[in-house]
């Protein structure tokens, strides 16, 4: 079964330029409360890279994952909507896995939205929003050209790449929470 998973090629389209594994080298910032909502799709290592980024890569001293918004500091609350590929998509590639990926299926409408809402002090500052568009195809024919896959992203590169661009993009809005002493890593 492993070699039929291998004759399937996935891209992402949309993916924001910030390098992915580059981490702000100062911690400018005292405490970030944030909360990651259940993912509305099977999740293939997005979740955990979010949680990841938002524990070892922000410019912020120190990261608590919460509950509930709190009253004071900053908060972001992050949401990933789904929009799923058509029926007809998931009916041939169930179809194209019972035959053993002999019968070709491709999926080239499914998109996450990946919603940051940036709060300060219980007040909305902004929201961020960054849409990625997958992409597959399933096929016993691309088993020769598989090897493709190891030079894309993953679900969870995707992930990482909105969540570092987020924090480049919130830069503006960090900056007036005001002077805060300067940890470095």
């Amino acid at each position: 079964m492993p070699v039929l998973l291998s004759s399937c090629i996935i891209v992402y389209r949309g993916l924001p330029a910030r390098p992915i594994g580059k981490s702000p080298l100062v911690k400018s910032y005292d405490l970030l409360s944030y909360q990651i909502a259940p993912f509305p799709f099977p999740d293939e290592g997005g979740e955990a890279a979010l949680y990841s980024v938002f524990n070892n890569q922000t410019p912020f001293a120190n990261t608590a994952a919460v509950s509930a918004m709190p009253l004071n500091g900053v908060y972001c609350r992050v949401d990933v909507i789904w929009k799923r590929p058509a029926w007809t998509t998931e009916v041939f590639h169930y179809l194209s896995l019972l035959t053993l990926t002999a019968l070709p299926s491709w999926n080239v409408r499914e998109t996450y939205v990946v919603r940051y809402r940036l709060f300060v002090d219980g007040d909305e500052r902004k929201t961020f929003e960054y849409k990625i568009m997958r992409k597959s195809g399933l096929w016993l024919g691309l088993l020769p050209v598989s090897w493709m896959n190891w030079l894309t992203y993953s679900q969870a590169d995707v992930f990482e790449s909105t969540t570092l661009q987020f924090f480049e993009d919130a830069k503006p809005i960090f900056s007036t929470l005001g002077p805060r002493e300067l940890i470095i890593n």
